[in-house]
């Protein structure tokens, strides 16, 4: 049998304050589905088959809670439990049959060496209907992290989840899982936090039409839109969200497969343009985005409630 390895990016769970609003937004604003509204919990589709891409815990604090990846099959699942356990990471369960709600499946948890929640399963339902709106994100297309020790993480992710490097452009390792040039980005930081998540429009036509409604809603972009000139090469747009998440549209992320080159920061560095290839340094990231985006938006939002709460209960 080959080395067991995770084949693909399912799905995000972030906590939020209001779940009322948070699924208001990602419904009539980011364009997605409610699959399932469940013990405090929204499932939500993109147009494509994934049972869905985004679940939402209402919580007293807000934050990253899981990353859900996909493996080949049962047998696949297991070997990686074994590998996990191996190395004394923090295993939270044995493989299992996992929640009818969140699409069934078989899979386990485990945390990453910086405390990312991470799910592992195969067989999750898929669903057959596949709605074709150019205008609505059709899958999630990768989650970057934000992390106190690169050459841990990667560690992690390469060696035990079977992860391959794509490239390093100085301060983030873009690596994947998949044909897809990253299904994770690990970004230098001082400490561990999500950095965005990425969801795929079918084209550039389709990602404007998304940007225009994300507009009309009020929500200004804080960065793009642009295509990197850096791995990847994508067209991008950022926002972020009424919780403080850093969320994109992007569209033409390269694809590649295991003949592709991988390149690092000199290589990147030297890029004509940077880091837009359209615009170069005349579009980069406002500075609350870049604040969202290094996790001090959700850090300040959540250190309010605390406060909140803090008087209420000495009141």
């Amino acid at each position: 049998m080959a080395e067991p390895r995770v084949n693909g990016l399912r799905s995000i769970e972030l906590n939020v304050f209001n779940l009322e609003e948070s699924a208001g937004f990602y419904k009539k604003v980011w364009g997605l589905d409610e699959v399932k509204l469940d013990k405090g919990t929204a499932y939500l589709r993109a147009t494509g088959p994934n049972h869905h891409v985004v679940a939402l815990h209402e919580k007293p604090r807000a934050g990253l809670q899981t990353i859900n990846f996909s493996a080949a099959d049962r047998a696949t699942v297991d070997g990686l439990h074994a590998k996990v356990t191996a190395i004394g990471a923090q295993v939270h369960s044995a493989p299992c049959e996992l929640p009818a709600e969140a699409g069934g499946g078989y899979g386990f948890e485990v945390s990453s060496p910086e405390g990312q929640h991470i799910r592992i399963s195969s067989d999750v339902v898929e669903h057959g209907d596949v709605t074709e709106d150019d205008a609505r994100p059709t899958c999630l297309n990768h989650v970057v992290i934000n992390a106190a020790s690169l050459p841990t993480q990667m560690e992690f992710y390469c060696d035990v989840l079977g992860f391959k490097l794509s490239d390093n452009n100085g301060h983030m390792s873009f690596i994947r899982c998949s044909t897809n040039h990253h299904s994770i980005a690990l970004a230098q930081s001082q400490g561990a936090s999500l950095n965005h998540a990425a969801f795929e429009m079918k084209d550039f036509v389709g990602l404007m039409q998304g940007v225009g409604r994300v507009r009309l809603a009020d929500y200004e972009v804080g960065w793009g839109i642009g295509r990197h000139s850096g791995p990847g090469r994508n067209i991008f747009s950022y926002f972020v969200d009424p919780n403080g998440f850093a969320i994109e549209y992007t569209t033409e992320v390269e694809q590649v497969d295991d003949s592709y080159e991988v390149h690092y920061g000199d290589y990147w560095q030297a890029q004509p343009l940077r880091p837009c290839s359209w615009a170069g340094a005349k579009t980069v990231p406002t500075k609350w985005m870049a604040e969202a985006m290094n996790g001090i938006t959700i850090e300040q939002r959540n250190a309010s409630c605390d406060d909140v709460i803090s008087n209420k209960m000495a009141s």
